[in-house]
């Protein structure tokens, strides 16, 4: 979202809906919805219901949902005059919303675009739909992309393999853990480095050569970078 709005033409127009508790905030406008803990209602309902209060307020002309298919029937049936558009930054047959087919006849039927950040994950999306879907203008694919940054490089490297993301099977981290495990006993001269959680799934790697960090700030994670031989970002 930050790199995307930097470089668009209505980003001046343009308003940022999250929720953190970190001191440093987005860098352009946006809007901190704080989650008090409630038994009542799930953080997802809690987090749509205090976003419909500021949106009608607000009163977008369009509104962007970025992997939460879940929440547009709550949007739709509460602001029926915008216009909104989907992107899926992971698998869509993994997120609630987006799981059944009748799920996403209601996203196509609801949105404007729903984007995906691979061909991939648009053909999962269309598993089951009729082929009159298949060419849907409204159905788009953006390639992932990254800001260029200049990083030294250590020339002497560490037999370190290593894993960045959330530890869930949508990030591949299922397939890793399974696959590292038989390197590592191949070549026990080699580490693993595993930087990431992920409280709704458990994917468990044990092995005395494996080293899970858990979530580490962005300074930490160039350092381990710049001193592996193998790295994986997802």
């Amino acid at each position: 979202v930050k790199d995307t709005l930097s470089v668009s033409k209505y980003k001046k127009n343009t308003t940022v809906f999250g929720s953190t508790s970190l001191k440093k905030k987005f860098k352009f406008r946006y809007k901190n919805i704080s989650l008090a803990k409630i038994k009542i209602l799930s953080s997802s309902k809690k987090y749509v219901n205090e976003f419909l209060k500021l949106e009608k307020k607000h009163q977008s002309n369009l509104i962007e949902i970025h992997n939460r298919p879940n929440y547009l029937k709550d949007l739709v049936n509460n602001l029926s005059d915008r216009s909104y558009v989907i992107y899926f930054h992971n698998d869509p047959l993994t997120m609630k919303g987006s799981k059944t087919i009748n799920e996403r006849k209601f996203l196509l039927k609801n949105c404007f675009r729903i984007i995906f950040n691979s061909n991939w994950s648009k053909k999962r999306f269309l598993e089951g739909l009729e082929n009159k879907f298949v060419n849907s203008n409204k159905l788009v694919v953006f390639f992932q992309s990254a800001s260029r940054s200049n990083i030294d490089i250590i020339k002497s490297k560490k037999n370190w393999i290593t894993f960045v993301g959330k530890l869930n099977k949508a990030k591949g981290y299922d397939v890793f853990a399974k696959s590292i495990k038989k390197i590592l006993n191949r070549h026990p001269n080699w580490k693993a480095k595993v930087i990431g959680d992920e409280k709704r799934e458990k994917i468990n790697l044990f092995h005395k050569n494996a080293d899970i960090m858990g979530f580490l700030n962005h300074n930490k994670v160039l350092n381990i970078f710049k001193q592996s031989s193998i790295a994986v970002a997802c």
